[in-house]
């Protein structure tokens, strides 16, 4: 399949921002939280290049799955040591719900981004393709992350909920979570449902854009 460079640098470049980024607020928040482990790996930074290691899994995958449509696969993760928060349990749901948050606003200011520029100008260019391509990728990671699978943000969520016999059980089977949410989004009807409020949510975006 032949790969358009501007495509690639789009998707990449969108990649690195919202991914990074996503880490980046695991990180700040685990550190607000007591956990010294992300400032040790120098992730208390906004630089999103930071958050990608290692850049094989991290980026380089990703991209030829994301640009050649195949979904994503790999991506980066910070790393914490839930000891050292006050209240292990329910701080490790924040410092979960806090990439995904990340992912939220900035789905929100690249949509509000496009809307202004889009009204502002009759034509499309590059950057409008950008904003657009940022909002779709963030709320795709905002959905795939709050999956509740064990090794995704949902599964950090999920596991506060359930008896301490289960927890450890659940926890087992992290190293194998993005296989098996792959494995479930691959399934036609559960990937049809799980794209559904990202296609609708750009729907309105376009709708509201370039209405009139």
């Amino acid at each position: 399949m032949e790969i358009e460079p501007t495509q690639l640098l789009l998707v990449g470049s969108a990649w690195v921002l919202s991914v990074g980024l996503h880490e980046a607020g695991h990180a700040f928040s685990a550190d607000r939280l007591g956990d010294p482990t992300p400032g040790m790996h120098g992730r208390l930074t906004l630089n999103p290049f930071a958050h990608l290691k290692p850049v094989m899994t991290a980026v380089i995958l990703p991209l030829v799955f994301l640009v050649s449509g195949a979904g994503i696969l790999g991506g980066a993760t910070t790393p914490i040591d839930p000891t050292h928060f006050r209240r292990p349990l329910r701080d490790r749901v924040f410092v979960a719900l806090a990439g995904p948050a990340a992912n939220l606003l900035l789905a929100l200011l690249f949509a509000g981004a496009y809307f202004l520029t889009g009204r502002a100008s009759s034509e499309g260019s590059t950057v409008m393709a950008f904003f657009l391509v940022m909002v779709h990728l963030n709320l795709v990671l905002l959905l795939f992350n709050m999956l509740p699978i064990p090794g995704l943000d949902g599964g950090d969520v999920m596991r506060y909920f359930l008896p301490a016999e289960l927890r450890e059980k659940f926890d087992g089977a992290r190293p194998f979570g993005i296989v098996i949410a792959m494995v479930l989004l691959s399934i036609p009807a559960v990937g049809k449902v799980f794209f559904v409020p990202v296609t609708k949510a750009l729907e309105l975006l376009l709708r509201m854009t370039h209405a009139g």
